[in-house]
């Protein structure tokens, strides 16, 4: 796995210092990787948040309903299929970058788990 630049979850020199939100430890890295001096800070901070409010449309589903196990079958499959892929052979290019690898890697995980299916 190759982040190409030397700065990943090191945001922080103090050592009491809490830990990098990913959006600053994603900002940073970006800078970096880019080779730019500017912090994206404020560009970021001023993106409106998509979907903060649930908007209802006439064409809106729940995937969760009984009548669409079929189809979170084959996107659960598929989903995992697709995360194993990107973790055991696209990570492994030395062209590929990720932020926040252990963050990453750990959304990846959850694509081939049924978002419907009780857990607890």
């Amino acid at each position: 796995f190759n982040t190409n630049n030397n700065n990943t979850n090191n945001n922080n020199t103090n050592d009491d210092a809490s830990p990098p939100s990913r959006l600053s430890t994603f900002q940073t890295d970006l800078q970096h990787f880019l080779n730019l001096t500017t912090p994206f800070q404020t560009y970021f901070d001023s993106i409106p948040h998509v979907n903060k409010n649930r908007m209802h449309y006439p064409e809106y589903m729940d995937i969760c309903q009984s009548r669409y196990e079929g189809l979170r079958d084959v996107l659960v499959r598929q989903g995992e299929t697709t995360s194993e892929w990107i973790l055991q052979e696209f990570l492994k290019s030395e062209d590929v970058v990720v932020s926040g690898e252990e963050f990453f890697r750990e959304s990846l995980s959850r694509w081939g788990v049924d978002p419907c299916v009780d857990v607890g």
